[in-house]
């Protein structure tokens, strides 16, 4: 089978007719392509047809396809589209995209495991089944969160004030493991779990099962004991590492943590020969008292202070953690600011002390940060640092910045637990921020800060508006003013907004705005997220592009998604970078992106056509219907509709393309991938806005 060379010159040659209302702009000059790259130019004042824009919208939304009844209906009564925004937005793509969206956007990710290491006393996790999952769990909690709040109806300032949050039994163990775990401003551990339980040992044995519910039970004669049936063969390693049995005297928290997850640390050492045990002991996969259902059973989890007297969640109970909704923690947890997720991408320490994780607050909840440009001059200034603002060009940014961070520097560590040092503990805050002033004595107060001040609504348009149309809307613009005021008018309710937005000219460019005429309209490349989105809902294929640590293949069918996931990683993809208020979007096509989306396209053929082992619920085409497969190709995956005046010449092209591959001595199967190829990679298929 020929993809790259053959695909490729066909298609530049092939779609010279579709390229001439590929955009569709109106009576504008067409839009010129290059359909070796599927980039595009579109000059200010051009608007758009409906069959552009409803495909635009519809796949920045769930990733699919419009079809032909959907452009026609807009077409006929232009506000219908906002009637298609309201049903697209039941469909599970489109819950899909907006978790992604905000992780994104309450800035969840960019993460690895090495970023908690300083809200742990050793790592969250030495089981390489269990970490990927774990981190993954951190990354979608606050995401899964907004998402179920928004369902309820909520108003989207609840990000910024909820004590609820999504969570697994997984995740729980974590967060009260890291509240058992106290580490000060010197980085001083403070082990609850061993101050508790000052005489427990950790023991690890693969004699018999034990009953999780004894494991965990203080008045059991069977607590701290775990079952590890993998013993005798890590022993066989290096004999006397992992005698059984394996006990860790004096136990400390993470001992404890570890062994939930099948793990035996690997800071033993021989007791012969006193030197360090190779490697890290790993129960096997069924044996991991923390696993399976325990990292996939999402809940709305409640957390809040203990009462006096009260003591907090015991971090190994998971019976109770698999049945609790309400977790009693010591740090405090409100909001999008204090996940362990959000402080993992922004790690402080004793000379920074909290003004980057407050700055990158700021950034999230309000759509600006602190750049010495702010007017806002508090008539207090507690916690100022007086060494850092001595000089002029430092006071206008530390005036406002330290203030605000001090009820950060109060409630927690430089390792983001529970602040114990008298100077920055009893220190009041100052939230002062682009013309808002008030006293803040608690990390709630600054949460209804953020979710009252005026910046708040048009920073979240604004956000939408990067996501949707690839650029920021100009800030003056009517109809984005007109926008901001309807996100207000309904509660800051987030799918009214994302109704508005999306049906507004600003997103279709329908009409001429101000935004229209002073950018222009971005077509981008279809960034990674768009991209995989967009493979997963028109072929039918979960997580085709392996973004989620949960396999969902197996044989031939796992070898493919394989070589797509090494792809993925290398491909434009949204992000946002420190001190940053507009995120990172990348959407100029490339060579690397051009033969990443050919590699990509070719990988998917082998598991839609003639595949040998197809994924359930897959879509599955067969060399043995050519002419029927080509025809859904046009308006299923270069998503050009029978009425869209490009799909016939799309339609001829790929006609022309699988004929010329079996003339050319190609079998009917490698020519009809090669033809999936090439509507793969047709401009409609890999860019945003065509």
């Amino acid at each position: 089978m020929r993809h790259a060379s053959f695909a490729v010159l066909s298609l530049a040659s092939a779609l010279a007719v579709v390229s001439a209302c590929s955009s569709d702009h109106g009576d504008a000059p067409a839009a010129p392509i290059n359909a070796l790259d599927g980039s595009t130019s579109v000059l200010p004042g051009d608007t758009s047809a409906p069959s552009v824009y409803v495909a635009k919208v519809k796949n920045i939304l769930v990733g699919l396809a419009p079809t032909d009844d959907e452009v026609k209906a807009v077409e006929a009564d232009p506000t219908k589209l906002a009637a298609l925004i309201d049903e697209w937005m039941k469909l599970p793509q489109y819950q899909s995209k907006m978790l992604r969206f905000f992780e994104l956007a309450f800035q969840q990710t960019q993460i690895a495991e090495s970023d908690f290491n300083d809200q742990v006393p050793a790592r969250i996790s030495i089981n390489p089944k269990v970490t990927p999952l774990l981190v993954q769990n951190a990354t979608e909690s606050f995401a899964r969160t907004v998402l179920e709040l928004t369902s309820q109806g909520r108003p989207l300032t609840d990000a910024m004030t909820t004590h609820t949050f999504m969570m697994t039994p997984a995740l729980m163990e974590l967060y009260a493991f890291v509240d058992a775990s106290q580490i000060d401003d010197a980085g001083k551990l403070a082990d609850r779990f061993r101050a508790a339980y000052p005489t427990a040992a950790v023991t690890v044995s693969g004699a018999a099962p034990i009953p999780l519910a004894d494991t965990v039970n203080p008045a059991s004669p069977s607590f701290m004991h775990f079952y590890n049936p993998d013993l005798a063969k890590l022993d066989a390693v290096t004999p006397g590492c992992y005698t059984d049995p394996v006990v860790y005297p004096a136990a400390r928290a993470v001992d404890v943590h570890f062994a939930l997850q099948g793990s035996l640390d690997n800071g033993r050492k021989h007791p012969v020969t006193g030197l360090p045990c190779p490697g890290i002991g790993l129960a096997s996969p069924v044996q991991q008292q923390i696993a399976g259902d325990d990292f996939t059973s999402w809940k709305m989890v409640t957390i809040r202070a203990p009462k006096a007297g009260e003591d907090a969640t015991e971090f190994f109970d998971l019976p109770t953690l698999r049945a609790a909704s309400e977790l009693v923690l010591r740090v405090p947890r409100v909001g999008f600011f204090s996940t362990p997720a959000f402080f993992a991408n922004w790690q402080t320490n004793t000379s920074n002390q909290m003004r980057v994780t407050m700055n990158q607050t700021l950034i999230v909840g309000l759509g600006a940060a602190v750049d010495g440009t702010d007017a806002t001059h508090p008539a207090t200034t507690p916690g100022l640092d007086a060494m850092h603002a001595s000089a002029p060009e430092c006071f206008s940014c530390h005036q406002t910045l330290d203030p605000t961070r001090s009820i950060f520097a109060s409630s927690f560590s430089w390792s983001y637990h529970n602040q114990t040092e008298a100077p920055f503990a009893s220190q009041s805050g100052m939230f002062a921020f682009q013309g808002v002033t008030k006293p803040v004595a608690t990390i709630d107060d600054f949460a209804g800060a953020l979710a009252t001040h005026p910046l708040f609504a048009q920073a979240w348009v604004q956000k939408l508006c990067y996501y949707a149309n690839s650029r920021k809307c100009d800030a003056a613009d009517p109809e984005l003013l007109r926008v901001v005021d309807v996100f207000k008018t309904t509660g800051f309710s987030w799918n009214a907004l994302v109704r508005e937005l999306l049906s507004s000219p600003i997103t279709t460019n329908a009409k001429v705005t101000q935004t229209l005429s002073d950018e222009g309209e971005v077509i981008a490349v279809s960034r990674r997220d768009h991209l995989c989105a967009a493979l997963d809902a028109r072929l039918g294929i979960a997580d085709i592009c392996g973004l989620k640590s949960t396999p969902v293949a197996t044989g031939s069918s796992k070898a493919a998604l394989g070589t797509i996931n090494q792809i993925v990683s290398g491909l434009p993809s949204d992000g946002y970078g420190r001190g940053s208020v507009a995120p990172v979007l990348p959407n100029a096509p490339s060579l690397f992106f051009r033969a990443g989306t050919e590699n990509i396209c070719e990988a998917v053929a082998e598991l839609v056509i003639d595949s040998a082992s197809p994924m359930p619920g897959a879509k599955r085409w067969s060399s043995a219907a050519p002419d029927a497969v080509i025809a859904e190709l046009v308006p299923s995956i270069m998503a050009l509709t029978p009425s869209d005046p490009r799909s016939a010449p799309a339609l001829a092209a790929l006609q022309r393309h699988f004929a010329a591959a079996v003339k050319d001595g190609e079998s009917p199967s490698d020519a009809l991938k090669s033809t999936f190829v090439v509507a793969c990679l047709a401009p409609s298929s890999i860019s945003v806005g065509l």
